[in-house]
């Protein structure tokens, strides 16, 4: 592995999962342009948005159910948790409801003189300030805020306006409003309350009617009894005639001997007719309709004293404003000064830019140098392939139409590592895989094939990717040949009659199969034993087998084909997702299939990558060689098949 740079420190560290820090250094000119872009929002916002005027009118609010005047039983429930009670007063207070009699309101104030409205007319306005002055509905919802405080039940009231004096008037008549609205709705509860004790009252007097007939029946039922109040009532009439006629005598006359004789006589009735009533009272009967009447008087005592009190608490409590402070004309505007806008800005560019750069980062971690995939894949670099452009290369194919470039000497190194790792790992098929298109995949297995062929090596190339089969556009061009991989597995042509000779030098070539013309599914095709035993069987008839398949993580028979090689080369694109490739090295390892390295392609041009002309002539051995020697360049693998076949 190449000494890392400090640079390549830094981007190792981008691999993983970023800071906010270091995503908005990594993106630090995109986070000064936004940065920017929310001061001059700000200035504008200063320059074009008027300034406003916010009153403020503070009160506190105490649920007037919970005060003991106000407390009538099951009548009206109870008051609620302190917290709840100021919540809906704040609810009340933003309430259509509100706003339209604060509306109102201010129409009557700027309509009428003070003096027809008497003590009507608040305290705190003045009819200059409210004269020709209308707030809509619709902007006192809008310009009003409402905050509360959950230590305490005070509560803030606040009003903007364009000028001072409509701000005060806006907030004072919100207050005002709310406390005619409370009222109405303490009212309709206190009216609500009376109505049910009058409805219970009306129902007593129906059953106390109800108890006193049947008192009444019971008594007239027995006419023993009846008499007995007839002759009582006829004597206390007598009794009294007789004390009045005692009076008028002397003491010590007959006919006052007399009268006091007949007394004693009554006297010893009302005795007897208090003995008969002892005797009724332990009627029970009786006795129950007395004590239902007796019961039944008292409620009625007690709901009638319990309205009138509903009533007086009413006038004692109000709307349940304790304290209120109408707003004061404010003398500042709402609006900030630069130096706050310029604060504001700052900091909220900032945010919003590390909120960006975040993303970005994470969304976008890409290899920026060659040695970084090895990090992801623990794989060792094959080879670094430079952009074609860059060397105004226009051939897919630089080993046979540039072959002194360094792009074609970067695949000579990548067939020469390839062959090395191949034959430490005891492979001989090898595919090339991507995580997507465009990575330059088939370009890197066709001219590593031809580099390798060039070596001395019996290459044969498989073309399977049958959706795309642009490994063969590149060796031949539009033709396509008789047969393909589907009729050799298929056992309709032979595999020497199926691949097509391609030359790579005038005695060098290697060897290519392509799709073939027979009607299949490639996805049923990869997973049959016909095609798996082909894959095992082919490569013994070549030094190095390599295939050409379709992008492991957009084609699902991709996996198909990497289970039937020995080993895998992986290609990275340059400024290539590092979470693609987190993927691919994934399914490798789902798979079980090793990867030998790694080529990286499209890679910046850099110096050391070209070589003087005279260097790149004695590497191809344009220069001549020593005889009985090895051709520069040439794999050990290469050098092992040329002695054999001397041999």
């Amino acid at each position: 592995m190449d000494t890392l740079r400090p640079r390549e420190f830094d981007e190792i560290a981008a691999l993983e999962q970023p800071s906010i820090v270091a995503s908005m250094w990594r993106y630090r000119w995109l986070v000064a342009l936004i940065v920017i872009v929310f001061i001059g929002l700000g200035l504008a916002f200063q320059a074009y948005v008027p300034s406003a005027f916010q009153a403020t009118a503070e009160m506190v609010v105490e649920d007037p159910r919970s005060n003991t005047l106000f407390n009538v039983g099951d009548v009206i429930t109870g008051g609620q948790n302190p917290q709840r009670y100021v919540a809906d007063q704040v609810e009340i207070l933003q309430s259509p409801r509100v706003a339209v009699q604060a509306e109102n309101l201010v129409r009557l104030w700027a309509s009428t003189d003070p003096e027809t409205l008497g003590d009507e007319w608040p305290g705190w306005l003045d009819a200059e300030d409210v004269a020709g002055v209308e707030i809509p509905q619709d902007e006192i919802l809008r310009s009003t805020s409402i905050s509360s405080s959950r230590d305490s039940n005070q509560i803030e009231v606040s009003f903007t306006a364009d000028t001072a004096k409509l701000a005060r008037v806006g907030a004072n008549a919100i207050v005002e409003s709310y406390q005619d609205v409370r009222f109405e709705q303490l009212a309709d509860t206190a009216s609500n309350a009376v109505e049910q004790i009058n409805r219970r009252e009306e129902e007593l007097d129906v059953i106390l009617d109800s108890i006193q007939f049947d008192i009444d029946n019971k008594i007239a039922l027995d006419p023993v009894r009846s008499g007995l109040d007839e002759e009582f009532e006829q004597d206390l009439a007598q009794f009294l005639d007789l004390q009045i006629r005692l009076n008028s005598l002397e003491s010590t006359s007959d006919a006052a001997e007399v009268v006091r004789i007949q007394l004693d006589d009554l006297l010893q009735d009302f005795q007897t007719t208090a003995v008969i009533d002892t005797i009724e009272a332990g009627d029970a009967e009786l006795q129950a309709l007395i004590a239902q009447q007796e019961a039944g008087i008292a409620e009625l005592a007690e709901l009638s004293g319990r309205a009138n009190s509903i009533l007086i608490d009413l006038e004692l409590t109000g709307s349940g404003v304790n304290n209120l402070s109408f707003a004061p004309t404010p003398q500042t505007t709402t609006g900030s000064g630069p130096a706050r806008i310029l604060a504001a800005a700052i900091v909220l560019g900032l945010a919003v830019a590390a909120a960006v750069s975040y993303f970005l980062a994470s969304r976008r971690r890409a290899f920026g140098s060659r040695t970084l995939p090895e990090l992801v894949l623990n794989a060792p670099l094959l080879a670094e392939v430079p952009d074609f452009t860059l060397e105004g290369i226009k051939s897919s194919l630089p080993v046979t139409q540039a072959p002194t470039s360094a792009s074609a000497e970067a695949f000579r190194f990548a067939a020469a590592a390839v062959d090395i790792r191949a034959s430490a790992a005891g492979a001989k098929s090898l595919m090339m895989v991507s995580a997507t298109l465009a990575s330059g995949k088939t370009t890197a297995a066709a001219n590593t094939a031809i580099a390798a062929a060039r070596e001395g090596l019996r290459v044969l190339v498989i073309d399977a990717d049958f959706g795309n089969q642009e490994l063969t556009s590149l060796f031949l061009g539009e033709e396509q040949p008789e047969a393909g991989i589907t009729e050799v597995v298929a056992g309709l042509v032979p595999l020497d009659q199926a691949v097509r000779q391609v030359v790579v030098t005038d005695d060098r070539s290697l060897y290519l199969l392509w799709r073939g013309r027979q009607p299949v599914e490639a996805a049923n095709f990869f997973r049959t034993e016909d095609t798996q035993r082909f894959f095992s069987e082919v490569k013994e008839q070549f030094d190095l087998v390599i295939i050409d398949g379709p992008p492991l993580l957009q084609v699902a028979y991709a996996s198909t084909l990497v289970r039937y090689v020995d080993a895998v080369v992986a290609i990275v694109a340059h400024n290539s997702r590092v979470g693609e490739l987190e993927e691919v090295a994934d399914r490798l390892h789902f798979i079980e299939t090793p990867a030998i390295g790694y080529i990286y392609t499209k890679a910046p041009l850099r110096a050391e990558m070209t070589a003087s002309e005279g260097s790149m002539k004695d590497i191809l051995g344009l220069g001549g060689e020593p005889a009985g020697r090895t051709p520069a360049g040439t794999s050990g693998r290469a050098a092992r098949r040329a002695r054999g076949n001397s041999e």
